[in-house]
């Protein structure tokens, strides 16, 4: 319990000094600027990072890393200065705290921290995905707009404010038509995709088309004939929304089911026993 209380207490002095150093201006000398450069360049890992990007998390694997290993040296350096003033020998226990914690806080998939990462990492890819699909629901409908359309670039700027996974993949979209053009734009965003996506390469083709055409009663036909390809990427992509959380109601539900059932066998064991005790085995009602 005292360990435990000291590692709380480490992760609160330590989550206090980062505070104050990346917290505090770019100010100081040029020596300090470049050793806080080259001690972010140490922790740095793009795996982690990339992870942490496609969570939505505005994190950087850099400061975790750093965090994480500077609690692990502030609790050995304490319990060492404690046990230095008790005249005490260096427990080896308090070296596997700080291995057990560095473990545990890992960003990697095998450990609990790397777990929850993965699991948030997940919704977010699957919250991407849904707004890619608002986005060509909004891009169809702004198509099919008698009043007529507005230009891509505009439009794509237009939306950005209005999702939160994509919204920087739509304010470079738009950059990029501008500077590229529609069809060289279009192919970077779907490459901000993993490249075995469900349905980002349909969405590609539908874009690259109706941007492709001229006479816009030809795009809007284009995309009557492409609606029921929309509508069934929305619908796959609503299956696959909701099969996780069925998959985690199931197991709610059958957690009941299981309680009751230990119950009984805890019951019936303990029937079993009394009547033993009380009649010195159970052979006498056979």
């Amino acid at each position: 319990m005292e360990r435990l209380f000291m590692m709380i207490t480490v992760i609160g002095l330590a989550y206090f000094g980062f505070l104050i150093l990346f917290s505090s201006k770019e100010s100081g000398s040029k020596y300090r600027k470049n050793g806080l450069e080259n001690l972010k360049k140490r922790f740095n890992n793009e795996t982690v990072q990339t992870v942490l990007d496609e969570s939505g998390l505005k994190l950087t694997a850099q400061r975790i890393n750093i965090v994480r290993y500077s609690i692990a040296g502030l609790y050995i350096l304490i319990q060492f200065m404690i046990n230095f003033l008790r005249a005490s020998s260096f427990s080896t226990i308090d070296l596997l705290v700080a291995l057990t914690f560095l473990l545990i806080s890992s960003p990697q998939r095998y450990a609990p921290f790397g777990m929850i990462l993965s699991k948030i990492q997940q919704r977010a890819i699957i919250q991407k995905d849904g707004e890619v699909i608002s986005f060509m629901r909004l891009y169809e409908n702004n198509r099919l707009r008698k009043s007529g359309h507005v230009q891509f670039g505009v439009f794509c700027a237009q939306m950005a404010e209005h999702f939160m996974y994509i919204r920087k993949d739509l304010l470079q979209l738009s950059e990029r038509s501008v500077d590229d053009g529609a069809e060289e734009a279009i192919d970077w965003f779907s490459k901000q995709f993993p490249s075995n996506h469900a349905f980002i390469g349909d969405v590609r083709s539908i874009f690259i088309a109706i941007e492709g055409m001229n006479d816009n009663q030809e795009a809007a036909n284009y995309l009557r004939d492409q609606s029921k390809a929309i509508a069934k990427i929305s619908s796959d992509q609503y299956q696959r929304k909701w099969s996780r959380t069925g998959d985690i109601f199931n197991v709610l539900n059958a957690i009941p089911s299981i309680t009751t059932l230990l119950d009984l066998v805890v019951l019936a064991l303990l029937y079993v026993m009394l009547i033993k005790g009380n009649f010195d085995g159970v052979s006498l009602f056979l």
